[in-house]
């Protein structure tokens, strides 16, 4: 007995030291008390992190020696340093840095905000870097999801076992809220003047939440069926009204490991899934890139075509420790952004801008289709690295919509390889489906340097990397970086 209760004295001991060895804590400002996102948190042994949106991190001591110092920094603010065997706080305070702005003269001639602009693109082939370039950067994701409604009805089926009772049991089970998140850290090359971009991809992972299990076990449930009631080689088509395409349904065959082309055809698949992760990373940095206020399609046309838009008079303001221009554009008619620009009073290069949809970016409906992008803002910034030019250092962008589907569906399958008929099943109803999706895309760009042109096209773009699935944030999956 005694021998019982002093191991789970120990047990608990451990727990207790465990849990005291990792500390939540808030970077805030010293005089409002709100939070400061993405400040500077690095440490003596030469690692670090930034926070999150709402000022926090997680400190783990177990991580770091007793003997470690901790900085916290932000542009604005003075630096902080603690020893870690004595910190023990869930608060930082940062105080704003002492500068004085109210009879700061920028220059020795007063420039209204044309003048700035026309500045700003005069200036930008001279400040911005655009040939090849390697860029090591963080790129995240987050989803939100959001069933506004679900319903299918008519319900015919001509496969026994994919019945109403099994779509209706599926349903039920069918979360209304779901939250997931990708994180990619990889070296992303680019050429400003081609279309072809590579990435090397270093690690990923993708973190959702329990209710996701829900969505895994749906689809393991019809895979099953599918696999025991519908032809391996079949291919299908999907009709809604007048409207219908073909597609094959991958995961019906299984893998003979004595037949050699079986597993060669698994083989190319497992490949053609990583370079389609890899394409799909690509695509969405690509995105990004390319709505930088210089490229020529840019919504962000703020400079480019600065005759859509009305300037406010230049304000004189601080930025990290540099002075800046800062000027508020407005559109003009039916233009949809409205923006901060933050322009260097030096070099005339625009360092951060802001930006925001004041009207709806996107509508259609057609045909019971409807889609509604109502949400697209978020923030650029520019700063130098090696090259000595400008180019881009972090984005984060939020994107919103609302869809919805109102129409009848046909799905049928169809199969060559059998004689008479090529139709063999046909499931059909109707799908009644409104959805509200938000996602957050942040991209960190840590290094970046310019490469040669033979250098960017002797680059393979083969990926061998793909997420790592977790349920639950883990905070060591980066701690080699």
């Amino acid at each position: 007995m005694f021998r019982k209760l002093f191991l789970s004295f120990v047990f608990n001991c451990w727990i207790l030291n465990l849990s005291s060895q990792t500390i939540q804590i808030k970077v805030i400002d010293s005089i409002t008390e709100t939070p400061i996102a993405y400040s500077n948190v690095y440490f003596s042994n030469n690692t670090g992190l930034i926070t999150d949106d709402m000022g926090n991190f997680e400190l783990i001591k177990s991580q770091l020696s007793q003997n470690d110092s901790m900085y916290v920094s932000m542009i604005g603010y003075n630096k902080k340093s603690f020893f870690i065997n004595d910190f023990n706080d869930s608060l930082i305070k940062l105080i704003q840095s002492p500068i004085k702005l109210s009879n700061v003269i920028l220059t020795n001639k007063k420039l209204n905000s044309d003048e700035i602009i026309s500045n700003v693109i005069r200036n930008m082939e001279m400040n911005y870097e655009k040939e090849f370039t390697e860029n090591k950067i963080y790129l995240s994701r987050k989803y939100n999801g959001i069933t506004e409604k679900f319903i299918i009805d008519k319900f015919k089926s001509t496969v026994s076992e994919i019945n109403k009772s099994l779509i209706d049991s599926l349903l039920i089970n069918l979360t209304k809220e779901n939250n997931s998140e990708l994180e990619t850290l990889a070296y992303y090359y680019r050429n400003f003047q081609d279309e072809v971009q590579k990435i090397k991809i270093i690690k990923s992972r993708e973190t959702y939440n329990k209710e996701i299990e829900v969505l895994k076990s749906i689809n393991k449930k019809m895979e099953e069926v599918f696999k025991k009631e519908l032809k391996a080689d079949s291919y299908f088509k999907i009709k809604s009204g007048i409207f219908g395409r073909n597609f094959d349904v991958e995961g019906l065959e299984e893998i003979d490991s004595t037949n050699v082309e079986s597993i060669k055809k698994f083989e190319e698949k497992d490949i053609k899934e990583k370079d389609d992760f890899a394409n799909n990373q690509i695509r969405t940095i690509n995105t990004i890139y390319n709505s930088l206020f210089f490229e020529k399609d840019s919504y962000l046309n703020f400079i480019l075509k600065p005759n859509r838009y009305t300037f406010s008079e230049p304000k004189i303001d601080i930025l990290g420790n540099d002075l800046v221009y800062v000027i508020e554009a407005t559109p003009k008619g039916s233009g949809k952004y409205s923006g901060t620009l933050y322009i260097n009073p030096n070099d005339f290069a625009l360092v951060r801008i802001d930006f925001r949809n004041i009207k709806p970016v996107y509508n259609l409906k057609l045909l019971g289709i409807f889609v509604n992008i109502y949400l697209q803002d978020g923030k650029m910034i520019f700063s130098k690295y090696e090259n000595e030019k400008y180019i881009l250092s972090y984005a984060k962008i939020n994107f919103g919509q609302r869809v919805g589907f109102d129409r009848p569906i046909k799905l049928i399958e169809k199969n060559k390889n059998v004689k008479g008929r090529r139709k063999q099943n046909e499931i059909s109803f109707r799908m009644d489906l409104i959805a509200n999706v938000k996602s957050t895309t942040e991209l960190q760009v840590f290094e970046s340097k310019k490469i040669s042109k033979d250098e960017f096209e002797n680059l393979k773009n083969k990926n061998e990397i793909m997420p790592e699935y977790l349920d639950e944030f883990t905070t060591n999956f980066w701690k080699e970086f």
